[in-house]
């Protein structure tokens, strides 16, 4: 068995920040960290340093709290906690994020699923032991994965016995969008957030993006973000292979199967107003059928979408 590249930030390192407009009054200010595995660069552009440098650090204590709620893999996570105990109290983010997931599954009519994890975990994604199932083993876990694995009551939420939830697909481009909350409300008028896969830009003043060739180390495209954020996600990081089959860490929740490159194209870009969507959107539309994918893309009409 062959496994290809693996890890958390799997969909990670898919962008190149080719060029950032900005006056000369201003002074550029960026900062990066290793957060959910993967690299978190925050360039702003401001006329005072030490205030700009003040708010890059409040913005890595922010992530880091994120990751307090968020992450499926940090032991004393808040999600953590719930996965186990299969019941939790909500916090307000952990509400705000459970919600605007749930729109998505609908408008992707559940190929957008948060509680993928028991499949993920099924096929070796996440520890990589990866291992092909049984189909019995496979139709077991797919009764604990879809819109009926959780159900909230009041400020909590509660599990069926073997469900858990996985906020991989949406969280980062969640935070995203809180972070330049945060930066514009302090007067930060514009700056780019890099996280690999996801990247936004506030302010009028355009940023040259170059993504990723899926096959080598090069760039495919460029692309001009304006008050825009785009997310890439591809099914070549993070796969195995046993004989000439190769299994994809993008598992459809509705068969329980990896599809690799089902709409035979390999990453898919997505760029929009809201980095939370855009993250989410660019996972799902790696699984949805050609047949389904204009009826979906009518759900996200505002959002421009690139098949590589």
């Amino acid at each position: 068995m062959e496994s290809g590249k693996t890890g958390m930030a799997y969909h990670r390192l898919t962008f190149f920040v080719l060029f950032f407009f900005f006056c000369q009054k201003e002074i550029p200010i960026e900062k990066t960290a290793i957060v959910f595995g993967s690299y978190f660069k925050i360039k702003i552009f401001t006329e005072n340093k030490e205030k700009g440098e003040s708010y890059l650090d409040s913005i890595f204590n922010l992530v880091k709290y994120y990751d307090s709620l968020f992450s499926y893999f940090n032991e004393n996570s808040a999600l953590n906690f719930i996965n186990k105990k299969k019941a939790g109290k909500l916090s307000s983010e952990l509400k705000e994020i459970i919600f605007l997931a749930s729109e998505i599954n609908k408008k992707t009519y559940g190929y957008f699923d948060i509680t993928i994890a028991p499949l993920m975990e099924l096929w070796g994604f996440y520890d990589r032991n990866y291992r092909r199932p049984k189909e019995t083993e496979i139709a077991k876990i797919k009764k604990f994965v879809g819109k009926d694995a959780y159900f909230l009551k009041n400020d909590s939420l509660f599990l069926k016995e073997l469900s858990k939830i996985d906020f991989g697909g949406i969280a980062c481009g969640y935070i995203l969008d809180k972070l330049v909350a945060y930066l514009k409300a302090r007067g930060i008028k514009k700056g780019i957030i890099d996280a690999g896969g996801d990247i936004i830009v506030f302010g009028n003043y355009p940023a040259k993006i170059g993504i990723k060739d899926p096959n080598k180390e090069a760039i495919i495209e460029t692309i001009e973000l304006e008050n825009n954020a785009c997310s890439t996600s591809g099914d070549y990081y993070n796969y195995f292979k046993i004989g000439d089959t190769i299994y994809s860490h993008i598992i459809n929740p509705l068969t329980g199967y990896p599809e690799r490159a089902i709409n035979k194209h390999q990453q898919v870009t997505v760029i929009g107003k809201k980095a939370v969507i855009c993250d989410a959107l660019s996972t799902a539309l790696l699984i949805i059928p050609d047949s389904l994918r204009n009826k979906v893309l009518e759900n996200f009409k505002d959002y421009q979408v690139i098949f590589y």
